[in-house]
Order: structure tokens, then C-alpha cells, then sequence
């Protein structure tokens, strides 16, 4: 007779005592790899594009703590033509690129500490596909797996996936900032 299976705060079906350390180890592995990879990737990017720092690209834009850069990545469609200066965005365009800035910088430090991680993956993955689908044109695309460096879209898509998936099935794992909250909250029941 197969063992009995029980649901964990976590939401999962876990089946054996080794399951949950797997999954554990998995989770942790995965939070760790993003820190290593993807942390750094996300956060220059996003301090590129908050303007008046050294790293940042281009000038601020109505006012506002954005580059241009911050535009460019996230409404190429509205900037135009740059012969009559920079251009005026509507707030719309501006309420859009600042929270993609804002998700950008904030979304992969609550991953790495563990805090609401499924959300913040969630939220990452929908946040990487407006980028790519406002950014890159088919002609551009690439294929998966066809070894050119110069056709990556598809085969980072896939690294992504492949790294943030665990999180987003199983959540943060028991070294977090989440499983330690749903500790202190089952205690006080």
C-alpha cells in the first residue's frame, strides 16, 4: 500500500519525508542560481534606467526619476523621433515604465529572500514578457537550440523558466522569508 499522502502549508502533496528535503534542496538551489545569475542581470538593468545615477541611460524624462533608457526599453513605440528633443509622455506610458522599473529592481530581491515568492515570480515572468513581446520583433526572435550567439531570446526564455520553475511550483522552500512568516503564523493559532 502506498504511503498516505499529506498537503503541507506550502499547498503541495507531499508523499515522503525525503519528497520534502528534495524539494527543499531544489527551491534553495534554484533561489541561490537566480542570486548568482539572474540578481545582478535584473538590478544593473534596472538602476540603468532610474535616472541621475552614474550608471544610468540618458537623461531624466519630465521630471520624473527615469532615463530615457527607462523608455526605450519599456515604450519604444512612444519615443519618436529625437530631432525636436525629448519627447513628452503621457502619464499612461509614464505610470507604465516607472512600475516596470520599479518590478524590475524590486521582483528579484523578493525572490532571493524567499518573500512572496510565487507572486513575485509570477509577476517576473508576466514582467519578462511584456519586455520581450515590446522589444523584440520576430525577424529577431531566433530559434531554440540553434547555437547562435546571436539568437539568444528563445534559449534564455528557457534558462529562465527552467530556474524560476521550481519556485513557482513549490514556492520558496524552508529557508525563506515566507516559510518562516507561515511558521510564526501557525504558532500563533
Amino acid at each position: 500500500m502506498p504511503p498516505l499522502r499529506r498537503r503541507k502549508p506550502d499547498g503541495m502533496f507531499h508523499s515522503s519525508p525525503s519528497h520534502m528535503q528534495g524539494t527543499a534542496v531544489l527551491c534553495l538551489m534554484s533561489r541561490v542560481a537566480f542570486a548568482a545569475i539572474l540578481l545582478p542581470w535584473f538590478l544593473i538593468g534596472g538602476l540603468t534606467k532610474v535616472g541621475g545615477l552614474s550608471m544610468s541611460m540618458g537623461p531624466t524624462v519630465d521630471g520624473l526619476p527615469l532615463s530615457l533608457g527607462a523608455y526605450f526599453a519599456y515604450a519604444p513605440d512612444r519615443i519618436g523621433s529625437m530631432d525636436a528633443g525629448l519627447p513628452d509622455f503621457d502619464v499612461p506610458t509614464q505610470v507604465l515604465v516607472g512600475l516596470m522599473v520599479l518590478l524590475e529592481l524590486a521582483l528579484p530581491v523578493l525572490i532571493v529572500l524567499g518573500l512572496l515568492t510565487r507572486p513575485a515570480v509570477i509577476l517576473l515572468a508576466l514582467h519578462q514578457t511584456v519586455f520581450f513581446l515590446r522589444t523584440t520583433s520576430t525577424d529577431d526572435f531566433g530559434a531554440l537550440f540553434d547555437a547562435s550567439p546571436f539568437d539568444m531570446v528563445p534559449d534564455q526564455l528557457l534558462l529562465w523558466v527552467m530556474l524560476i520553475a521550481p519556485l513557482a511550483l513549490f514556492g520558496a522552500g524552508p529557508l525563506s522569508v515566507d516559510h518562516a512568516a507561515a511558521r510564526w503564523k501557525a504558532r500563533q493559532r
